[in-house]
């Protein structure tokens, strides 16, 4: 499994990171002025280990490019701002979103919008009015945005898909609904979307669709076989029809020495009894550590079990192993990269054949985008992602987390105190900054009693300035 050693920290939405989405021709030999972006925020946060690795990532990109002895001097250049304008198409504001667009280019001339931001800006549009158009169940409208925006229909967003097959029932196309969930099942390897999938075709599909839609997800998930086949038999079941799978004999496994499948009709085969392992002569000389090879996974690994995440990436720089990529994601992670490690493993998680590679990935993709207060596209990940019951209630307690931050933030105090508290419920501790925020926005609502119950719980439990202030706004 590959080295975590996640360094925990409050994730903060860092420009630098996004800006570095933006293209460089392969060609250049010295940085634009969007690429000192990432150096400039880790100079600012005084993050040495972060800036020697950036530093070494420019030269290496930018063989014509030599730092000045003085870093500090690139601080003071001025570049195009763009973490609000991510911001303001989560939250859907779109014409915020483009004027925001316009006054940057006007204020830089030699800057364009990245092609991420455009298709995240378009892709963002288009989801809400798909989702509109569901809603109110205007057909045509949502199957040609579908047509016409591809991106919307993806295993990232199933339920799109879903939707879809429903908007072409509405028009009483059958074979088109079902040819989309033959689409979803064909593309989307996930078991638990699969499952989704079949108990979704079963409410609306013949049993002999269903028995073709299984037999394909079967086909998809080899490894989900009996989780399938006993899935199929209890929607059958649920219709009053006989089962397809009960009673059949299913592969066992041999519990020797020699763990193998066996089919019960197979013929016994005869077995060598084993034999003891050679005992070693003392005079036999005893074998050298050799230290691992640079560039293998062993050696990408050793850097990184030493935090030594500048090695670990130069190690690991251009290397298409998926596992050496997987332990690169991490490495990126903890050097601050966030955005290396978004592609890293978003790379993996959809690459890996290995399933606990895959979800390891997926875990290491959700908590970069989260880093990067990317919460609703997590939030789009994680819909259809299989997790470790710990790794899930890490992603979602981080989402709540940001999401009420965030609603704070823009004054829709309920909504905030709603995310606070499913939070703690999720966790089962209340974390004290949450907390204070939660305080205020009860303050800020008018519930004086309940803000100054929370106050003082806090105060008591530690007193500080930040509760001795929050005290006095209630008196």
């Amino acid at each position: 499994m590959s080295t975590h050693l996640i360094r925990r920290k409050r994730p903060r939405l860092a420009a630098a990171f996004v800006a570095a989405l933006i293209a460089v021709p392969a060609w250049a030999q010295v940085p634009t002025q969007d690429e000192f972006q990432a150096l400039r925020f880790y100079l600012q946060q005084e993050n040495d280990t972060a800036v020697r690795a950036e530093v070494e990532r420019l030269q290496r990109q930018f063989p014509g490019w030599t730092p000045p002895d003085d870093l500090s001097e690139l601080t003071t250049t001025a570049g195009p701002e763009t973490a609000e304008i991510y911001r303001q198409i989560e939250a859907r504001n779109f014409d915020t979103a483009r004027r925001l667009i316009a006054e940057t280019a006007d204020a830089f001339p030699d800057w364009s919008p990245p092609q991420d931001m455009r298709d995240l800006l378009r892709v963002s549009e288009a989801q809400q009015i798909f989702d509109a158009a569901v809603q109110a169940e205007r057909a045509e409208t949502a199957i040609g945005l579908a047509r016409n925006t591809p991106e919307l229909i993806s295993c990232e967003r199933v339920n799109n898909a879903w939707n879809l097959a429903d908007m072409h029932l509405l028009l009483g196309e059958t074979e088109q609904a079902i040819s989309v969930f033959r689409a979803v099942i064909r593309t989307c390897a996930n078991v638990d979307i699969l499952t989704a999938t079949l108990e979704k075709a079963e409410e609306i599909f013949s049993l002999d669709v269903l028995a073709e839609l299984a037999d394909s997800a079967r086909e998809q998930a080899p490894e989900a076989t009996a989780q399938l086949r006993q899935l199929e038999d209890r929607l059958r079941v649920g219709r009053q029809a006989p089962t397809r799978w009960a009673g059949n004999s299913e592969r066992k496994i041999a519990l020797d020495n020699d763990v193998r499948t066996i089919d019960p009709t197979d013929p016994p085969q005869p077995r060598a009894r084993p034999t003891a392992s050679p005992t070693p002569s003392p005079t036999a000389a005893a074998p050298t550590a050799a230290p691992p090879a640079s560039g293998t996974l062993a050696a990408v690994r050793a850097a990184a079990n030493r935090g030594a995440w500048s090695e670990c990436l130069s190690l690991s720089a251009g290397s298409s192993n998926i596992q050496i990529m997987a332990q690169r994601g991490w490495c990126a992670f903890n050097a601050d990269r966030s955005m290396d490690a978004v592609d890293l493993f978003r790379t993996v998680a959809q690459r890996s054949s290995d399933v606990a590679t895959r979800r390891d990935a997926t875990y290491g993709w959700l908590l970069s985008l989260l880093r990067l207060n990317m919460t609703e596209q997590a939030a789009q990940v994680l819909a259809s992602s299989t997790l470790t019951n710990v790794q899930r209630r890490e992603v979602e307690g981080q989402i709540l987390d940001q999401r009420g931050v965030r609603a704070y933030e823009t004054g829709d105090y309920r909504r905030a105190i709603g995310f606070f508290e499913a939070h703690e419920r999720l966790t089962g501790t209340a974390r004290r900054d949450l907390d204070l925020l939660r305080g205020y926005a009860l303050l800020n609502i008018g519930d004086h009693a309940g803000a100054r119950a929370i106050f003082m719980r806090l105060h008591r439990q530690l007193a500080t300035p930040e509760t001795r202030r929050a005290l006095n706004a209630v008196r």
